[in-house]
């Protein structure tokens, strides 16, 4: 059963809305295919710097000692669930000031930008300061070797005290995107990656006369980047009009709005923690299946490598529905905004058939070029002809669940990747692969499965109306 939930805003005296210089565009312009695109190509951008922020750091780690590398890997396992919670208020902002901006309410999303930018910077504060106190205690529960706990000490450090910016950074860039200023995220995320990149080889390798620092070099340029970004998005905010002094919210209207926010963000995080835990399960019971464990699970790293690749155009256009989603439903264009999640998913859905059936004829080849050791390419095609089934589920999934993002709907999208991930896939892996040993097979078979059933059950719930009555009340403040 579905519970549609509404959130009310307090009364106060009519005021003058902010001079914000991008306003949406007006109903008819909102949702066409130019602009779709327009969204896209930007946030497709930001995702690759994202990635490539990851990458650089493990390269040039790696370079420095395999002992800088392995202690990376451990930091990054821990701060990758820390990210989990940005998830929560960045699905919470898009939608609340993506609807605010749809229903003409420039003041009430100008207060929630502020709002959310506020909160980043405290939770991210909070939660350095914890991590920071509680160090030594996770370096014994880790079994941190005394190799590594000089660098894995650094490294914390660095991010507990990147950690505020960086939330803040991914909340203004989330308040972008619901302003559809899609392109200013794109070259903050850019001027970050670039910065982190000249950092860690400046300052981590040495190279051209720099200091050589080492490992302290890679992890400081990543806080540095972090701390630039933050800076360089701020003062864009400011500039456009979107963060003033005057929108900054009083306590009253924060403690009726914010929960607005973590009524749509909180289920987002929880799906997201649910759906990371599970791929750990899935990880541990393919590492202790018999038969050569070290080649199943490289091909496993680098075929899940590949797919995130094939699915960044999916979730980027994911992002631009959600977008879209909250504007319309805002702008009470309710029936266009149903029209264009069908035939956008519907589109998504056949093109990534087409790529799909492409990769699975070619997947011995794509294999060999990817993976230099017979064994390691053997196990890399034997995971990409079960990943090429559920591609097109996968892709057109994200569609929807971007819809029922910007409409505020994320608790249906949780229920979906809870259930389907916990009461289906993790069950049925262990059954297959254990109880009936069918090995590898049965993990990837569950796998397809799971993403079907979540499929299926992502498009009966969206030709339902219920996924339509998370959005905000239209109250005039």
């Amino acid at each position: 059963m579905v519970i549609v939930l509404r959130q009310g805003f307090p009364m106060s005296a009519p005021a003058p809305a902010p001079s914000v210089r991008t306003a949406p565009p007006p109903s008819g312009t909102s949702a066409s295919a130019r602009e779709v695109v327009l969204l896209t190509v930007p946030q497709l951008g930001l995702m690759l710097c994202h990635m490539g922020m990851s990458m650089t750091d493990v390269a040039v780690t790696g370079l420095i000692s395999p002992a800088a590398q392995a202690s990376l890997g451990a930091v990054g396992q821990v701060f990758t669930l820390l990210m989990l919670v940005a998830s929560l208020a960045g699905s919470g902002c898009l939608a609340a000031v993506s609807q605010a901006l749809g229903m003409g309410l420039a003041r009430r999303a100008a207060r929630y930008a502020a709002l959310i930018v506020l909160l980043a910077l405290s939770v991210g504060g909070v939660i350095a300061a914890a991590a920071l106190a509680g160090l030594p205690l996770v370096l014994r529960l880790m079994n941190i070797s005394e190799e590594m706990r000089p660098v894995v000490r650094c490294f914390v450090t660095a991010y507990c005290f990147h950690l505020p910016f960086y939330y803040a950074l991914i909340m203004i860039n989330s308040v972008f995107r619901a302003y559809r200023l899609v392109a200013l995220p794109f070259f903050a995320m850019l001027a970050v990656a670039l910065v982190n990149l000249a950092g860690s080889a400046l300052f981590g390798l040495g190279l051209f006369g720099f200091p050589d620092f080492g490992y302290a070099g890679v992890a400081w340029a990543t806080f540095s980047a972090g701390l630039i970004g933050f800076f360089w998005n701020l003062r864009a905010a400011v500039r456009r009009g979107i963060l003033r002094r005057e929108s900054l919210p009083d306590i009253r209207w924060a403690r009726r709005a914010a929960p607005y926010l973590f009524r749509v963000g909180g289920p987002a995080a929880l799906g997201n923690i649910a759906g990371h835990s599970g791929n750990l399960v899935i990880y541990s019971l393919l590492s202790g299946l018999p038969g050569d464990g070290v080649s199943l699970l490289a091909g496993l790293a680098l075929g899940m490598t590949a797919e995130s690749v094939l699915l960044f155009p999916a979730a980027a256009l994911g992002m631009s529905m959600a977008i879209l989603g909250g504007h319309l439903l805002g702008e009470g264009q309710s029936a266009r905004l149903r029209e264009l999640g069908a035939k956008t998913a519907l589109a998504v859905f056949c093109l990534a058939v087409c790529c799909a059936a492409a990769l699975f004829v070619l997947r011995r080849e794509v294999a060999a070029l990817l993976a230099p050791r017979p064994e390691t390419a053997a196990a890399l095609a034997f995971f990409l002809g079960y990943s090429c089934l559920s591609l097109p589920a996968r892709c057109a999934g994200m569609i929807l669940h971007g819809v029922f993002s910007g409409t505020g709907a994320t608790r249906l999208s949780c229920m979906v990747n809870c259930l389907c991930m916990w009461a289906l896939y993790v069950p049925l892996a262990f059954m297959l692969a254990r109880v009936l040993e069918w090995g590898p097979a049965g993990v990837f078979s569950a796998m397809a499965l799971g993403h079907y059933a979540s499929f299926v059950w992502t498009v009966r719930l969206f030709r339902g109306t219920g996924w339509l009555g998370y959005g905000m009340r239209r109250k005039q403040e």
